[in-house]
């Protein structure tokens, strides 16, 4: 073994060695439980913390979104072996970063695929139906169907942009409602579209314009920022809908707003934000005809547990010599040195 190699040394030589859970709605006895002889025979110590830490004796680390992290970060933690990511999404940690430096990077996709799946349905369903906007017609003394004039489901042509675990659950779920369901996604192959009875649109303008409501499920890249701007939002039919439950800088929101005040947008349903929690004047709490979440769509008590026990029992695996679950930066065969 290289001792001369920071992230090579064995765990005895780490003084003390600890597992740092950077991550606000941590369910601690989950990780502690996966991390299981990782943490208890080798004598690792797990810490709650709320801001990335810093320094030496951190092999593992758990982050969820909330706390982003920095490659900054990473080179201030000499013996870091695993990042272990907390949800499906892994835009705020240094992924290229960790791939130079011989970290491990995992996630936990999959862990809440229903919870985002049922949640996209109850937001698109609720916009269809105006259950929102009558709630909030009768509080406000205000009886009058004809204002908001529900949907009828069956029938709705519902487009997905992006087609991986979450969004094939939607379409799933759709379909039980009789709603014919469309998607665009190019990194998926044809024989996934078919084997789901989803149509296969291979322009994303084209799928907008055949679809009365469309869903987000792709992640935050480079490439995918603002993929949904005026133009994109021009192609819809007019007074169709949208849900966003990926991530909210994929939707341009000056467009966004533009598009509903002009009717060419009758509903949007937002779980995420480009600022999460919103500022008190940020303009997407102004936005007409909206139904805002605070980034819930993943929440369940299973799914919460299920989260940090993945990412705790990835961790472990690390830690005791053995290849993680969920990889997304295999450690090379060298790492960075001192």
């Amino acid at each position: 073994m290289n001792t001369d190699n920071p992230r090579g040394r064995s765990r005895e030589q780490l003084s003390p060695a600890r597992v740092a859970l950077a991550d606000p709605f941590a369910d601690p006895e989950a990780v502690r439980t996966a991390l299981g002889d990782a943490l208890h025979g080798a004598g690792v110590r797990l810490e709650q913390v709320d801001a990335i830490p810093h320094g030496p004796g951190i092999v593992g680390l758990l982050v969820g979104p909330e706390v982003p992290m920095t490659a900054e970060d990473l080179a201030l933690l000499p013996d870091l072996r695993v990042i272990a990511v907390t949800s499906t999404g892994y835009d705020h940690v240094p992924v290229e970063a960790a791939r130079a430096a011989g970290v491990w990077v995992t996630s936990s996709a999959g862990y809440c695929t229903q919870e985002v799946a049922e949640h996209t349905l109850a937001l698109g369903v609720g916009l269809l139906r105006g259950t929102v906007d009558l709630d909030r017609d009768v509080r406000s003394g205000i009886w009058d169907v004809e204002r908001v004039r529900p949907r009828r489901i069956a029938g709705t042509r519902w487009g997905l942009v992006g087609f991986g675990r979450i969004a094939r659950a939607v379409a799933e779920h759709a379909a039980a409602l009789s709603m014919p369901v469309s998607a665009w996604d190019p990194m998926v192959a044809p024989e996934h579209f078919e084997k789901a009875g989803v149509r296969r649109v291979e322009n994303l303008i084209d799928l907008l314009a055949g679809t009365d409501l469309v869903s987000l499920h792709i992640p935050l890249t480079s490439e995918t920022a603002d993929l949904i701007g005026a133009a994109e939002l021009a192609a819809m039919p007019t007074g169709s809908f949208l849900v966003n439950v990926s991530r909210g800088e994929i939707l341009d929101h000056a467009a966004l707003a533009a598009a509903l005040d002009s009717g060419q947008l009758k509903g949007v349903a937002l779980d995420t934000l480009p600022v999460e929690p919103p500022a008190a004047d940020d303009p997407a709490l102004s936005l007409t005809s909206t139904v805002l979440n605070p980034h819930a769509a993943w929440y369940s008590d299973e799914a919460r547990q299920r989260a940090y026990a993945w990412a705790g029992a990835a961790v472990g695996a690390v830690l005791s010599g053995g290849r993680p679950d969920g990889v997304v930066v295999v450690e090379p065969p060298h790492s960075r040195q001192t």
